[in-house]
């Protein structure tokens, strides 16, 4: 736990619904969801009780029909962390929680803005392919982090 946290207060993250998330604490995040189908896989990071970020996840799943086309690896399609939560490295916390505990694959691609490629490289990526295109940002990202034993 880094030490930007209260070590009493337990950072956790866990699969949620998607219309559970409240839009105005995740104003980024609902902007997306109209995209989102059954194929999306959303959690939530909790301090304690208090939802504090949240992801959206493109499995691998190359069995479901329609919706998003599989890459042959997992796509982290929205990450965002409360905006009073911020700047106080709790985003680095859930990063590192999502790919340890979260994302088993090695290769993650990854939909964003440019400005974030620095925030994902602190997190522990190394960034393989970069495209800006009109409608998104893509980076491929390998993990170099160590899977948490047991």
């Amino acid at each position: 736990m880094n030490s930007n946290t209260n070590q009493d207060e337990e950072l956790t993250v866990t699969l949620i619904d998607y219309d559970d998330v409240p839009g105005h604490l995740f104003p980024f995040f609902t902007s997306y969801r109209m995209f989102f189908d059954e194929q999306i896989r959303c959690y939530g990071f909790f301090l304690e009780a208090e939802l504090v970020a949240v992801t959206a996840i493109i499995p691998t799943e190359e069995d479901i029909e329609g919706g998003f086309i599989s890459v042959g690896c997992p796509i982290i399609y929205v990450f965002e962390v409360r905006e009073d939560k911020r700047r106080k490295g709790l985003g680095f916390e859930c990063a590192q929680l999502l790919i340890r505990d979260v994302i088993e694959e090695d290769t993650v691609q990854l939909c964003c803005s440019p400005f974030v490629k620095p925030f994902w490289e602190k997190v522990g990526f190394e960034i393989m392919y970069f495209d800006q295109s009109l409608y998104m940002n893509k980076m491929i990202l390998r993990k170099e982090i160590e899977k948490k034993n047991g």
